[in-house]
């Protein structure tokens, strides 16, 4: 199974929540986060690993091997029982292990035996990218439901159709209720999730996991396909 978070503009939480999401998938599975992000990652720095294995050794090791092993190789293992592939800080390097990784069709997240979960970030898919957005599981658009950000959402909704027919919103903080985004909009909502800053910092230092993100982030996974006493079929 594969699970894809993303945004359109600013930065409403899709990197918060792909690890939330990790961190409370249901035992005894633990999955591998990929952070896919084309401007470069933040979670090395944020989770203090270090600089490899990494987005880049992943698609340098992709080359003439597509075994579902890779991801397992290349990722870190955290307190919690999740696994991590950082992309680089540097946007050019991210962008050309994306590239390498496209050119493969993205053969490690196709071959893995475990749940995934992929964060690309701000989304502005080229071709190369649209192949991942539609081979997801559950695609997953990150905003904030206040007016600015659900404007980007609205204008760029024929564009979020076509990447995935199994797309659902997820609303970060205060704002518009789920049911007037949804019907305004004709996207589906599939959760709101309060802005907590204490849980996030909690997340990202691995210092504990009982928060109001943690416990929204276990509500939404449960709604997620092939999630609860399901294995995935990748």
């Amino acid at each position: 199974m594969m699970v894809i978070t993303c945004s359109l503009k600013g930065s409403p939480g899709a990197s918060t929540l792909a690890v939330a999401l990790g961190a409370r998938w249901p035992e005894p599975v633990h999955p591998i986060v990929v952070e896919a992000d084309s401007a470069g990652g933040d979670a090395a720095a944020r989770l203090r690993l270090p600089s490899s294995p990494n987005l880049v050794s992943l698609a340098a090791a992709t080359r003439g091997n597509s075994g579902a092993e890779l991801l397992s190789q290349h990722a870190h293992a955290l307190a919690s029982g999740l696994r991590i592939v950082p992309a680089p800080q540097d946007p050019a390097q991210s962008r050309a292990a994306l590239g390498a990784l496209a050119a493969s069709q993205f053969s490690p997240f196709r071959t893995l035996g475990a749940p995934l979960i992929v964060d690309v970030g701000r989304v502005d898919p080229d071709p190369a990218m649209l192949g991942l957005l539609r081979s997801a599981d559950a695609l997953l658009v990150v905003a904030r439901p206040q007016d600015d950000s659900l404007a980007h959402v609205a204008a760029r909704r024929v564009h979020i159709q076509g990447w995935s027919h199994r797309l659902g919103l997820v609303l970060v903080g205060k704002g518009y209720p789920s049911a007037q985004v949804a019907e305004t909009l004709g996207l589906p909502v599939l959760a709101g999730i309060p802005h907590d800053d204490k849980g996030a910092q909690a997340l990202w230092h691995q210092r504990g996991f009982d928060s109001a993100l943690s416990r929204h982030a276990a509500g939404l996974v449960g709604q997620l396909p092939h999630t609860a006493h399901q294995r995935c079929s990748r």
